[in-house]
């Protein structure tokens, strides 16, 4: 199956890649830390679609 977020450089078609937050994903990957106590496995693409965070640091977990 084509990954929607894959690039040119993969020779499928040019999609464009969609920037993360790197610093919201470090806030949410040590959010899930501390909540699960573990760390988390999911890539960026997952992660974001998955998780958010407050501004106050609280995570949301995304339901669909």
């Amino acid at each position: 199956m084509q990954w929607l977020h894959t690039g040119s450089k993969t020779g499928y078609s040019d999609i464009h890649l969609p920037r993360y937050d790197g610093e919201k994903l470090s806030r949410i990957r040590e959010k899930i830390k501390i909540v699960f106590g573990g760390e988390s496995s999911m890539d960026d693409v997952a992660l974001s679609k998955r998780y958010n965070i407050t501004s106050d640091g609280e995570l949301i977990l995304i339901l669909k």
